[in-house]
């Protein structure tokens, strides 16, 4: 009997023991937790008791913790990007504007013609540099209208609620459509493309958004690109390929990673009036329509391929 009572009060002091060890090691979770607040720690929280619910408990923090940490990072990323993209707009508007600017006085510091006293030669020539200054400005507005343009498509692309309305189109058509359209400056290239496209490619998309897609790349072309564009179109069995690629200057790279992300332009001088949303409104616009688009480097050949599902076949 005496040694049951031993037994018995010994388990008691036992549990006792672990039920003060138990609540020490909680308070301790506490204050890890405290201190990780107010501190801003990168810690994670850690026990001596490993039972299976203080475990369980450890753990679940800790999860709450790595994803507020995502969060945090991801907030400082969104962050940087809005003090990007305002660099980025500030500069692609200033320059328009600045030059616009120097156009417009250059013509107003050119006299009237009722004001002239030089030669009819001279007279004449005035008037032709005054119009070359306003068709100047005008391209400058031209540009910002375009830039303002693809800010309001890009800004409407971002919203997730966005749709698309789909149909069945025909690719080929749409791309012959805007070669047509870019005939003058891809033709001031020097090179003509050199094409191979089925007579018909019906996919599932919307005919405005494909334009707008293709003649985003072809843009690309003519502002980027160099030497002869080659176009090629292969059939799969769910969906119809478009590549389009071009050489490179020798000991030019591309960044594939980046060439999607707004405002990133491949030419670090930034001399050409683009917004560098063209194909990051190109990657948005095909995956609303279902379709994928990479780009890749290949030796010294800049490709981008563009994939669209096909028109489904109706079952009799």
């Amino acid at each position: 009997m005496l040694a049951a009572l031993l037994i018995v009060s010994l388990l008691l002091m036992l549990q006792t023991g672990y039920g003060l060890y138990y609540r020490r090691q909680i308070r301790d979770v506490g204050r890890q937790l405290d201190f990780i607040g107010k501190h801003d720690s990168f810690k994670l929280i850690t026990t001596q008791l490993q039972s299976r619910e203080l475990s369980r408990l450890v753990e679940s923090c800790n999860e709450l913790l790595r994803e507020r940490r995502a969060q945090n990072q991801r907030f400082i990323q969104k962050n940087e990007e809005i003090h990007e993209t305002i660099a980025s707009l500030s500069h692609d508007i200033r320059t328009p504007l600045a030059a616009l600017d120097g156009y417009l006085q250059l013509a107003e510091r050119a006299k009237p013609v009722q004001e002239r006293t030089e030669p009819v030669p001279e007279r004449a020539e005035q008037a032709s540099h005054r119009a070359d200054y306003v068709r100047l400005a005008r391209s400058r507005i031209k540009g910002m209208a375009k830039l303002i343009e693809e800010l309001f498509l890009y800004t409407k692309l971002q919203n997730p609620d966005y749709r698309l309305e789909l149909s069945t189109v025909d690719a080929a058509e749409l791309l012959r459509h805007s070669l047509v359209m870019q005939l003058e400056p891809i033709a001031a290239t020097g090179y003509e493309p050199e094409l191979a496209l089925p007579s018909q490619a019906l996919v599932v998309g919307q005919a405005h958004a494909i334009e707008r897609v293709f003649g985003n790349v072809l843009s690309n072309y003519v502002h980027h690109g160099e030497g002869r564009l080659t176009i090629h179109c292969r059939e799969t069995e769910s969906e119809w390929e478009f590549m389009f690629a071009n050489p490179l200057p020798p000991g030019r790279t591309i960044d594939a990673e980046r060439l999607f992300q707004r405002f990133y332009k491949a030419d670090p001088a930034r001399t050409e009036q683009t917004s560098g949303l063209g194909l990051t409104i190109v990657q948005s616009l095909v995956q609303k329509m279902k379709g994928s688009v990479r780009a890749e480097q290949l030796d010294q050949q800049f490709c981008l391929w563009i994939r669209w599902p096909k028109k489904r076949e109706e079952r009799v």
